[in-house]
């Protein structure tokens, strides 16, 4: 349900470290990714399989659009945080919870921002490395994003 727009939300302390962190992770990537880019072979692993085994090659270029997705989904996500007007909650939204609910909103954005960053990240550093995946990465990387999901939703359904 939307909320009305009148409603401010300010930043919390872990909305700030996490902004700083994934800002921190973008610039170093980009940075290594750069530092690194001449001495990458012409074909570079772009496809992996669930079990982390690589299974498709292309041009090193292609690792700009990795590190461009990446900073394109952050600027989403932070973007996104800067309009609360915008979210929808799945519990019915009060003068009196609205507040709570849009703060719990936010950081449940911005804990998916900082695991998106951390995927992109191990993504990039193991195909700049030319290796494959650890076999436990899809199902981490799942759990991590559903448990991220589950957490946030059931402190929503709890706190209206």
């Amino acid at each position: 349900m939307k909320h009305d727009n009148d409603c401010s939300v300010r930043r919390t302390w872990l909305v700030w470290i996490i902004d700083i962190l994934c800002v921190a992770v973008l610039i170093g990537i980009t940075i290594w990714v750069g530092r690194c880019y001449a001495a990458l072979p012409d074909r570079i692993p772009v496809h992996y399989g669930a079990n982390g085994v690589i299974d498709g090659y292309g041009n090193k270029n292609t690792i700009w659009f990795l590190v461009a997705g990446m900073w394109g989904l952050v600027v989403v996500l932070t973007t996104v945080e800067q309009f609360p007007g915008l979210w929808n909650v799945p519990v019915k939204v009060t003068k009196e919870n609205q507040s709570r609910l849009l703060t719990l909103t936010w950081r449940f954005i911005s804990s998916t921002k900082v695991i998106v960053t951390g995927i992109f990240a191990y993504l990039i550093i193991k195909i700049v490395q030319g290796v494959n995946l650890s076999p436990y990465f899809m199902a981490t990387m799942l759990t991590v994003l559903v448990a991220n999901i589950l957490y946030w939703g059931i402190r929503l359904f709890l706190n209206r």
